[in-house]
């Protein structure tokens, strides 16, 4: 449970070997790329490696994808593909540049049928209105001095069209409208003298015209014959979008090797995509986790005989200014809490993973608080609701729905099940009932938290070597003793017997702070120096903000105790007001109607309120103690681009 491990590798050798070495490393899924002057900047060879990042599959495979999808085809997700292709990439950009110009010309086929048929419904539809009025198409102006336009132009452009038709010489109207296409088929007439200056105003709103042929107008003013030209451009669309499916059909064993050939080189150079060249060799470099080096290694020697590995630690490379990935691996069940981690910030990849002391703490503080077996399945029955309809996400439902399980199991030990008391017993003590109880304990647990926290920044300053810090600071060993001596005494006096006599604890707390007042220059004689004098203002204000934030930070742990007996008092208030409404007329139902609302109120208002407050203990009092997060997620390519960060 913890950060995992990394190591750089690095591959040279030819590039149909390293080629093979990626799609390898892309059904593990444990390869992350990375720059390759990263690992070979040390190296002799590092000055003359040349970069590339490009990925030329890319485009093949958006091409074949829309190929698929404008055939009505469910694209292909995942081809079975166990080698590299060995078809050239120029062979396979002209085989999917044939099929681009075969499924161009499809569509521009189509695209005709479609304006064609635009053309004759706008006929209809000019033809009926001419009906109506008792005329057809041969009563139309013959005259030179009177003409007609019929187009079809967006909504928008036929509002600016009618817009301009009551300042200029033309009579513009609506003849149809296509609410699937929001297009608007229009008729527009004109004096010829003013045929210039139309076509100016019809091109500035992108009207497509619909040109009539007098040769055609006794078929015009027959519906059914326009109607039957229609339903043989409809046949023929059909037939036209038919033939893209119909080929894939008859070709699809050829297609879809196609396919998974330009798949497979596009995952692989997707995991490649960091690449270096020099003198003729191929250089792919990347993390993969310290477990995985010795099957990875295998692999490239099995795969490729010709081609040399070179790794090295990550803690190495990290030590050189390198940023490393961070890949965490916990339990299942703390690791659905690794989301409240991620919200604060990814840890570092040398920071220690706060995950399994979160997940644990944040059961138990939000238990503690929101105690109750109705409500805890109300919380649970809520999560799932609001996770099925897509409102909430599953990192944070799963959280949620842990939470839930900890409030009902609190219930039990508080005896309450929707604030009422009587219905079980407590297994452990009723908050109510308790007071005297639940606040020492409240602190208790705070103590132990914020020890936890401390003892990780222990770690942290060892790990860094900073002696003189972790010993004599504040929030080293020497606050650490200072913090667990003056809780004793406390809790030993309130108990009526001190554990040290008042003198001897006097002198004891006097020389830690001593100790913390000169931690400076106690370290830099015994340690060389590694502490940085902060001058003498700020290093007392710092030791003074220390001791405050012991007293604060203790303190602020008396919230578990005080939201518990909150939901407690806010619950009976419900109780009793359902109880006071009951005695009214129809009070059953309002009271009813009462205790639902109410009840709902608490699971959902004072259950948000409590998962703010245990996220900021969470962040403040555990987190604010080591923690500087900062880290950046592991990322792999994987050969299902679906799932991939690629």
């Amino acid at each position: 449970m913890a950060v995992v491990g990394m190591m750089g590798v690095s591959f040279v050798g030819p590039g149909e070997e390293v080629e093979r070495i990626a799609l390898s490393l892309l059904g593990a899924g444990n390869f992350e790329p990375m720059p390759p002057e990263v690992m070979m900047s040390g190296h002799p060879l590092g000055s003359r490696i040349q970069s590339f990042k490009e990925n030329r599959y890319d485009a093949l495979l958006e091409k074949l994808d829309r190929l698929w999808t404008e055939a009505g085809f469910m694209v292909p997700q995942r081809p079975a593909v166990t080698n590299v292709s060995e078809t050239p990439l120029p062979e396979l950009s002209a085989k999917v540049e044939e099929l681009m110009r075969m499924k161009d010309k499809w569509r521009a086929a189509g695209e005709a049928l479609r304006k064609e048929y635009e053309a004759w419904r706008a006929i209809l539809e000019f033809g009926n209105v001419l009906r109506e009025i008792g005329r057809g198409f041969g009563d139309l102006p013959r005259s030179p001095y009177t003409g007609i336009a019929i187009g079809i132009l967006t909504r928008e452009n036929w509002r600016r069209l009618s817009e301009t038709s009551l300042a200029a010489p033309i009579m513009a109207m609506p003849l149809s409208e296509d609410s699937v296409e929001k297009t608007v088929t229009a008729v527009i007439f004109y004096n010829n003298d003013y045929k210039e200056d139309l076509q100016k105003i019809l091109s500035s709103v992108h009207m497509r015209p619909i040109t009539l042929n007098p040769e055609k107008y006794g078929m015009y003013d027959n519906p059914d014959a326009v109607r039957y030209r229609m339903e043989a451009i409809e046949s023929a669309m059909l037939n036209r979008k038919a033939t893209a499916a119909h080929y894939i059909s008859e070709n699809r064993f050829e297609l879809g090797k196609l396919y998974a050939s330009v798949y497979a080189m596009q995952r692989v150079y997707s995991l490649c995509r960091l690449r270096g060249e020099i003198s003729g060799m191929m250089v792919l470099s990347g993390w993969t986790p310290r477990e995985n080096y010795s099957s990875v290694s295998a692999m490239a020697e099995r795969e490729a005989p010709n081609t040399v590995i070179i790794a090295e630690q990550g803690s190495v490379l990290e030590k050189e200014g390198n940023k490393l990935p961070t890949l965490l691996r916990n339990w299942p069940l703390v690791r659905r809490f690794q989301e409240i981690v991620r919200l604060y910030s990814l840890p570092a990849y040398s920071e220690r993973d706060p995950t399994f002391v979160l997940a644990v703490s944040f059961c138990l503080f939000f238990g503690f608080m929101f105690g109750d077996v109705g409500h805890g399945l109300g919380l649970l029955a809520g999560t799932c609701f609001l996770e099925k309809k897509k409102i909430m996400g599953p990192g944070i439902a799963s959280v949620m729905k842990i939470a839930g399980t900890f409030s009902v199991l609190f219930g039990f030990l508080y005896g309450s099940v929707f604030g009422n008391e009587e219905l079980i017993s407590p297994l452990w003590l009723s908050p109510m009932h308790s007071v005297n109880t639940m606040l020492p304990v409240s602190i208790g647990i705070g103590v132990a938290f914020l020890t936890i926290g401390m003892c990780f920044r222990l770690w942290n300053v060892i790990r860094e070597g900073e002696w003189g810090e972790a010993l004599f600071s504040p929030e080293g060993l020497a606050g650490l003793l200072f913090y667990w001596l003056a809780l004793a005494q406390v809790a030993s006096k309130a108990a009526g017997e001190s554990i040290l006599g008042n003198g001897v604890f006097a002198v004891i707390m006097l020389s830690l702070f001593l100790v913390m007042v000169f931690g400076n220059g106690i370290s830099k004689y015994f340690f060389n120096g590694k502490m940085i004098d902060e001058g003498g203002i700020t290093h007392a204000f710092s030791i003074f903000h220390a001791m405050m934030s012991f007293v604060s930070n203790t303190a602020s742990f008396v919230r578990l105790a005080a939201f518990a007996l909150n939901h407690a008092g806010l619950s009976m208030t419900i109780i009793v007001l359902g109880d006071v409404i009951e005695n009214v007329p129809g009070g059953r139902l309002f009271s009813a109607l009462v205790l639902l609302l109410g009840h709902l109120l608490i699971v959902g208002l004072e259950g948000l309120i409590v998962f703010i407050q245990t996220l900021r203990l969470e962040y403040y009092e555990f987190f604010g103690k080591f923690y500087h997060g900062g880290g950046r997620e592991f990322a792999p390519v994987l050969w299902d681009r679906r799932n991939s960060a690629s």
